[in-house]
């Protein structure tokens, strides 16, 4: 395996064996997935194109370079996301708010990926120079955590931040205070407009919301959606001292 010396960049998949050419270009795409995911940019920090590849001929080494300056606070931060958020996955630590489930989703992909039949192909993340060893156990402890996953019928506020198409259908996304990460919602096609409507604006979505085992809802399917009245419109405490006189 590589040495601190050898990695190039601050960020890099280093693949300890030859890999056929389609394990080898899923498993770059996994791993461009799954920091994109840890580094997480605020939208008003995120540049335009984060990252550019590395690659060194005859290197088993893919690295990421960034295309900001390297001792920005946004950058700095970002990395600082991907290395305690790889470190959550190699410790099982499932629950780590860094952990969205698209990139628990790259994660396990990618781990599996380690694992060609009996053979193992050791695998490293390199992060700010620091080697994390990433193996087959990380998607073991995935699909355990999957199994003890549950579903229910319930509520979620929030406020409506996010549309994206997805495969298999439009997902928006709302950030409830209560939970540190956004909450994938999945919307029919006649839901679209509805859900179009009520962009940034704090809603209540009814569904069945599937949870993780810690009991952290990880994503609803809607049902029905109501508009809430905006914090500038409530009673503030002066409105209402009153009251409780």
């Amino acid at each position: 395996m590589a040495t601190k010396e050898e990695i190039p960049t601050l960020l890099a998949l280093e693949i300890g064996d030859d890999l056929e050419p389609t394990r080898f270009v899923a498993a770059c795409k996994e791993f461009f997935g799954l920091t994109d995911e840890l580094a997480n940019f605020p939208d008003d920090e995120r540049p335009e194109t984060p990252w550019r590849v590395k690659v060194r001929q005859g290197s088993n080494i893919v690295a990421l370079d960034t295309t900001v300056a390297s001792n920005s606070n946004a950058m700095n931060a970002a990395l600082a996301r991907v290395y305690e958020g790889a470190n959550a996955l190699v410790s099982g630590d499932l629950t780590s708010p860094l952990l969205s489930e698209k990139a628990i989703l790259h994660a396990k992909k990618l781990s599996d990926l380690t694992k060609v039949g009996k053979h193992v192909v050791p695998m490293r993340l390199w992060v700010s120079l620091q080697p994390i060893n990433y193996g087959p156990e990380i998607s073991e402890i995935i699909r355990q955590d999957e199994a003890s996953t549950y579903d229910d019928f319930g509520t979620i506020e929030g406020t409506l931040r996010a549309i994206s198409d997805q495969a298999g259908g439009l997902e928006i996304r709302v950030h409830d205070p209560m939970w540190p990460r956004p909450i994938p919602c999945r919307v029919s096609n006649e839901q679209v407009n509805e859900a179009m409507g009520a962009f940034r604006q704090r809603v209540e979505i009814s569904g069945m919301i599937h949870y993780n085992r810690v009991g952290r809802p990880t994503s609803i399917r809607m049902d029905t959606l109501s508009k809430l009245p905006d914090d500038s419109t409530l009673p503030t405490a002066l409105d209402v001292r009153g009251l409780f006189a």
